[in-house]
């Protein structure tokens, strides 16, 4: 698979009329979206940055959330037929249709979102959470009192087991006494079911984790309504959100996030567009950039100084890494 590293500069300027794409006409950018835009999570975090385009870019622009699978491919049509510019579809179940459309709709630029294939003629945006959740792999490390910690996810996909394999290493990477050790994951097989995430999160406590790193989206509050349950002053209960900063949903218990800053990918993948700059590909997007970070809960009292300044120091250790490649 070929990646490019993409790095986009915000362009900071004065308002101004509705943007033109070349040729004159206005610049117009569809979303499609396979929940809803008010998930509190990666749903609603896309039509944020589709928010930001049409404030920034000055764009025209139009969304369909709840779309089915089998209404994919005619999405697609209705948009490229109707000469969008940009159609940004959220979600890999998209590509296998975004691969047929691409070639038919030619002048029509199509990027799929969490997505970690290839797909010709169009831009595959995979958001690579292993940097940042090595970060969560060590802070849980470092809060745990039982020394065991757990990944409560979805579904085992790429994305999901990649989040799962950087808290171990981070967990690993972090010297405690006794080691901290971390339970397989838990998948509910579900997205939007909290039932599910909170039997997951109570079994996980049960076995003795007392910190639970969660990538359930809109089912998270199942995950925070367990660790809540089990928080005691004399026993504490961490959580650790993920995608969109979840820090204020459960303040007493989640310790940090694992952000994805998908509004901002987004912005800068339609700014290239319109700004010529286009160029279709894989593009992954993590720690470098500050597309997918660890964003620490500043006012839980278990983030101390100390360790703040191992979280810092974590982060600078990766990214040299990175640069050093």
């Amino acid at each position: 698979m070929r990646w490019m590293v993409v790095g986009i500069l915000l362009v900071l300027g004065c308002d101004k009329p509705a943007a033109q794409s070349s040729g004159g006409k206005t610049f117009r950018v569809a979303m499609i979206l396979p929940g809803s835009d008010q998930d509190h999570g990666w749903n609603q975090m896309a039509r944020e940055g589709l928010d930001r385009i049409k404030s920034e870019l000055k764009a025209e622009t139009k969304i369909v959330t709840n779309v089915k699978t089998g209404e994919m491919a005619n999405q697609l049509s209705y948009f490229g037929g109707e000469g969008f510019d940009v159609v940004i579809c959220h979600g890999q179940e998209f590509a296998s249709d975004v691969a047929k459309a691409a070639p038919r709709f030619a002048k029509t630029h199509f990027i799929v979102g969490g997505c970690p294939t290839d797909i010709p003629g169009a831009v595959a945006v995979e958001f690579d959470p292993r940097d940042a959740s090595y970060l969560a792999g060590s802070l849980a490390a470092q809060v745990s009192r039982t020394k065991m910690a757990a990944f409560v996810g979805a579904m085992e996909i790429p994305t999901l087991v990649a989040c799962y394999q950087g808290m171990r290493e981070g967990i690993s990477a972090t010297k405690t006494d006794p080691p901290v050790k971390l339970l397989p994951p838990l998948w509910t097989d579900s997205w939007d079911s909290p039932t599910r995430a909170k039997e997951k999160a109570e079994a996980a406590l049960s076995a003795g984790a007392d910190v639970i790193f969660q990538n359930v989206d809109a089912a998270a509050r199942g995950v925070f309504e367990a660790v809540r349950a089990q928080n005691k002053p004399s026993k504490p209960a961490f959580a650790i959100g993920c995608n969109s900063n979840q820090n204020l949903m459960a303040p007493d218990v989640i310790v940090g996030s694992v952000v994805i800053d998908v509004q901002r990918a987004y912005l800068d993948l339609a700014r290239r567009v319109q700004n010529n700059e286009w160029k279709s590909g894989a593009v992954r997007l993590g720690l470098q950039g500050g597309y997918v970070d660890l964003v620490l809960n500043q006012s839980h009292p278990m983030i101390t100084p100390p360790i703040k300044q191992n979280i810092a120091d974590l982060r600078n250790a990766l990214l040299v890494a990175h640069r050093a490649k």
